[in-house]
């Protein structure tokens, strides 16, 4: 028995030569997790895939890592949906040396003959985690690539398709929790999970009335992984992961999203004793062709089930200073010199540092003396989305003068905010600054008391001519006058006659604000469609409320529209619209066929802004 097995393997590597020589050949770079903490082990791994020939292989330097293990070599082979692959891979054991967005770049080798560079990764590492017993990997070198689910596509005699995707193919949304105060993120992750052959596309994508939403992963650099659930494992695809932060209380349905799936079944005619078979006899079987019967195709769509979340008011009695910042949060502040002249700009930077809403938080007010004039503050962010609640810090720059000289004692910035954790608000407040201002040195030169001149400006002959000018030009005026002597000048000129001082603003119309999507909308780039749509929805909606470049955000305008009587339909249409323009950047087959409606939508809504 054990020579005739050796003796199927062999034939079967033969007969498998032909398609890997016709196979696509690729370079890659992949690691078990995208999101790590500061002590925890990475396993990275360049994989080519269908090479006859692999040479002078490079791995890229590990700047932010150290290298605890590597490079271990391995290769082998894989069956997925039918296809085969064979491939090698150099595994690297990495520890990463401080937090932030880690860079992996590429690895470089001579594949067939060609210098071929795999792609670069990105990592996202956060402060440490506990350390578990071994953090190494369980089969250091051993690819994920290799270890696949058992795919149950074989219709059994007996067995149903209806019943086989019921139990192989799930939509399913996951959070983190499902009650929250307003502004403390929730989790959500819509996921795929897979034990058959099949493709699938989303269909209908659910509208997230009520939350801003920040999506946590990039969908590019998210692999499949293996999840086990009800007892059996699937093939884990997220759809979109992201971090919902409250804006208002209630409760909320988080809507379903809907895949279509075309699902591929191979019904044998087997007899049942075949069905005992171990997982390396099924492998061979399929290797060889010996699974006979007809494939089939089936259409389904499949949605996860909606999920209801409560969002709890936030508890009385905020402090003054509190605007809406929810989390944890620490504050320092400093000026960039105590003394300036008068009339020059003094610039104090506040930075508040810490985790949870950061986007949302506003420029805290500074209560400066009124000789101060203060300027519109700048912020500048750095988040990083990939854990919840978001880290991050907000840098905010107040640029500030005055034209009175004096000695002054600037008051401190006050920050309030939410924390969740022990359910009550805090205060913080930055010291008090002493500032001087002293007398302006920009003076206006004087003039001089004397003027010498060294000789005539003008000479005799170039005084001649103009003589002869002024009284040519003096000529010409008295017949002007003449002339208006003898016409009847209006007693009081008409109002339309006079020139007015001050002109009139110009007024931009819905049409004016619609010009960039609707040439957009012409090239039929969802993207591009999508973000012009927004950026002009927010330009009207800004220009008539007056609102500072930071203060155009949902949680800002939401209340002032629903205070100017605007429905709760209108405001879920606008939401909706939002909504969409956000998915267009991680779901491009949004498709554009219905521009048309939707800016005949906005033109609306837009109008409702402008009469508000």
């Amino acid at each position: 028995m054990q020579l005739r097995f050796s003796t199927i393997l062999l034939i079967v590597s033969i007969l498998l030569l032909p398609f890997f020589s016709t196979a696509q050949v690729n370079f890659t770079t992949l690691a078990d997790k995208q999101s790590i903490g500061l002590n925890d082990i990475l396993q990275v791994q360049f994989i080519a895939e269908n090479a006859s020939q692999i040479e002078s292989f490079e791995a890229p330097p590990f700047t932010d890592f150290n290298v605890l293990q590597g490079p271990i070599e391995t290769s082998g082979m894989s069956l997925v949906n039918g296809e085969i692959s064979r491939y090698q891979a150099m595994t690297f054991i990495l520890r990463p040396k401080r937090t932030g967005k880690l860079i992996i770049q590429g690895a470089t080798a001579l594949i067939n003959g060609k210098r071929t560079k795999s792609n670069q990764l990105r990592i996202e590492v956060g402060n440490a985690t506990p350390q578990s017993a071994n953090p190494y990997p369980i089969d250091p070198g051993i690819s994920a690539y290799r270890r696949q689910i058992q795919e149950d596509y074989i219709l059994q005699p007996g067995e149903t398709p209806a019943e086989k995707i019921k139990k192989g193919l799930l939509v399913v949304l996951d959070l983190d929790k499902t009650t929250a105060y307003v502004g403390e993120p929730i989790v959500s992750t819509y996921k795929l999970l897979t034990r058959l052959r099949s493709d699938s596309r989303v269909s209908k994508r659910p509208s997230m009335n009520g939350f801003s939403v920040y999506d946590m992963i990039e969908l590019d650099g998210a692999g499949p992984t293996i999840e086990e659930r009800n007892g059996k494992e699937y093939q884990s695809h997220i759809i979109r992961k992201t971090q919902l932060i409250p804006l208002q209380e209630g409760t909320f349905e988080l809507e379903p999203v809907e895949l279509e799936n075309k699902v591929r079944f191979l019904r044998t005619d087997q007899t049942s004793g075949s069905a005992n078979r171990s997982s390396l006899q099924r492998l061979i079987d399929d290797l060889m062709g010996d699974a006979s019967g007809t494939w089939e195709e089936h259409q389904i769509t499949v949605a996860s089930p909606a999920r209801t979340v409560t969002i709890l008011p936030l508890p009385q009695g905020a402090p003054n200073s509190f605007s809406g910042a929810v989390g944890k949060f620490t504050i320092k502040g400093a000026t960039s010199t105590n003394k300036i002249a008068a009339g020059e700009n003094l610039t104090y930077v506040l930075e508040i540092e810490g985790s949870g809403n950061l986007p949302l938080i506003n420029a805290p007010e500074w209560f400066l003396p009124d000789s101060i004039t203060s300027f519109d503050p700048q912020i500048t962010e750095e988040l990083n989305k990939s854990i919840s609640p978001m880290e991050g810090k907000k840098t905010i720059t107040y640029t500030i003068t005055s034209s009175a000289p004096g000695t002054f004692q600037l008051p401190g910035i006050e920050f309030s905010f939410f924390d969740p954790g022990t359910k009550a608000y805090k205060t913080l407040r930055t010291d008090s600054i002493p500032l001087t201002i002293t007398p302006s040195l920009n003076r206006m030169p004087e003039k001089p008391a004397t003027q010498k001149i060294s000789e005539p400006v003008l000479s005799p002959g170039k005084l001649i001519i103009i003589g002869v000018g002024l009284l040519v030009f003096g000529g010409m005026i008295w017949l002007i006058m003449g002339r208006k002597k003898t016409g009847h000048a209006p007693a009081n000129p008409k109002p339309s006659e006079l020139v007015s001082v001050n002109p009139e603003p110009v007024h931009r119309t819905i049409s004016d604000y619609l010009i960039s999507p609707r040439w957009a909308a012409g090239k039929e780039d969802p993207v591009l469609f999508f973000k012009e749509l927004e950026t002009s929805i927010w330009n009207c909606i800004g220009d008539h409320f007056g609102l500072a470049p930071s203060e155009r955000k949902k949680e800002t305008v939401v209340p002032m529209l629903k205070a100017r009587g605007w429905s709760d339909n209108d405001l879920a249409a606008l939401d909706s619209i939002w909504n969409r323009c956000e998915w267009a950047l991680y779901a491009p087959g949004i498709a554009v066929a219905d521009a048309a409606a939707i800016l005949t939508e906005v033109e609306g809504l837009l109008t409702k802004v402008q009469q508000s």
